[in-house]
C-alpha cells in the first residue's frame, strides 16, 4: 500500500508538472526569443516551480549563512540526488542564474526549450562538446551572468555520499575571479530519489542551505585542488548533519 501511495505522488507530481508548464509555454517562448529577457524566464521558472510545489505538497525552506550582493556573480554550486535538485534551485534559490548541466537534460521535451536559449548543456563524453559548452559557460561569465551546475556531473546514486566533483565549475571560477557558492539539498533524496519512477515519491519539507560565498579573487589553479575538497566538504558535511546528526541523537 505504502509502495502504491508513493507511485501515485509521483506520477500526481509529474501531472501538475507538465500541466502548469504547458499552461506557461506560449510565455516561455516569447521571453527566450531574446536574451535580454532571460531574466524574466528565470522568474516565470520560478513561478512554475512554486506552483508546482504548492499543489504537490512539497513545502521549501531555504537558510542562507550570508546575504548575497544582487550586483556580485556567483557560480552556485549543489549536490545531487534527485531531479528535484534542478526545481529547488529555480524556486529556493532567488537569484538569477544560468543552468550549465548534463546534455541528456537537453533531450527531453520539457526542457529543450531551456537548454537551447538560457541554459548551457555539456556532453562530458565528448571532449570537444565539453569544450565547446565550457567556452559558453565562461562567455555567459564574461557577460556578467552567474551560473548553476551539479559538480558531480549527474545525479549520484550513493546516498548519502556524493561523488567527487569535477573541476570545470571551480576551474572557470579562478579563471574569472567569481565566487563560489556552495549549495546543500538536505531533503530531496527522501522526497523523490534519482528520477521517482523506481521508488515513487513523497509530500514534505525540501530544505536547502545557501552557504557563504568562497572567495576566489587570489586564487590560481595551485589551489584547486583545495577550493574543490574545500565546497565538497562544506556540502557534505551540511547533508550529514540535518540528515543523520539529529536522527541519531534523537535515538539515543
Amino acid at each position: 500500500m505504502i509502495r502504491f501511495l508513493r507511485y501515485a505522488w509521483a506520477v500526481y507530481f509529474f501531472l501538475w508538472f507538465l500541466a502548469i508548464f504547458i499552461v506557461f509555454l506560449p510565455t516561455f517562448w516569447l521571453l527566450l526569443l531574446h536574451e535580454r529577457t532571460y531574466k524574466y524566464a528565470h522568474n516565470l521558472r520560478g513561478i512554475w516551480g512554486r506552483l508546482i510545489m504548492f499543489f504537490s505538497g512539497l513545502r521549501p525552506r531555504t537558510t542562507y549563512e550570508a546575504p548575497l550582493n544582487k550586483n556580485d556573480q556567483y557560480i552556485f554550486v549543489a549536490n545531487h540526488f534527485s531531479y528535484l535538485d534542478i526545481l529547488s534551485l529555480n524556486v529556493q534559490l532567488r537569484y538569477y542564474f544560468r543552468f550549465l548541466a548534463k546534455s541528456e537534460l537537453a533531450n527531453i521535451p520539457v526542457f529543450s526549450i531551456f537548454f537551447k536559449t538560457i541554459d548551457i548543456s555539456v556532453n562530458r563524453k565528448s571532449l570537444r562538446e565539453s569544450v565547446t559548452a565550457f567556452n559558453a559557460a565562461s562567455e555567459a561569465l564574461s557577460n556578467g551572468d552567474s551560473l548553476g551546475i551539479f559538480p558531480e556531473g549527474g545525479i549520484a546514486n550513493n546516498v548519502p555520499k556524493m561523488v567527487r566533483f569535477k573541476s570545470g565549475a571551480f576551474r572557470m571560477a579562478i579563471e574569472n575571479q567569481v565566487k563560489i557558492v556552495p549549495v546543500t539539498i538536505v531533503d530531496n533524496w527522501k522526497r523523490l530519489p534519482e528520477g521517482g519512477f523506481k521508488s515513487g515519491g513523497t509530500p514534505g519539507k525540501m530544505r536547502m542551505v545557501v552557504h557563504e560565498p568562497i572567495e576566489t579573487s587570489d586564487l590560481t589553479d595551485k589551489d584547486l585542488p583545495d577550493l574543490i575538497e574545500k565546497t565538497h566538504s562544506i556540502i557534505q558535511n551540511t547533508f550529514d548533519k540535518l540528515n543523520f546528526e539529529a536522527a541519531n541523537e534523537d535515538n539515543r
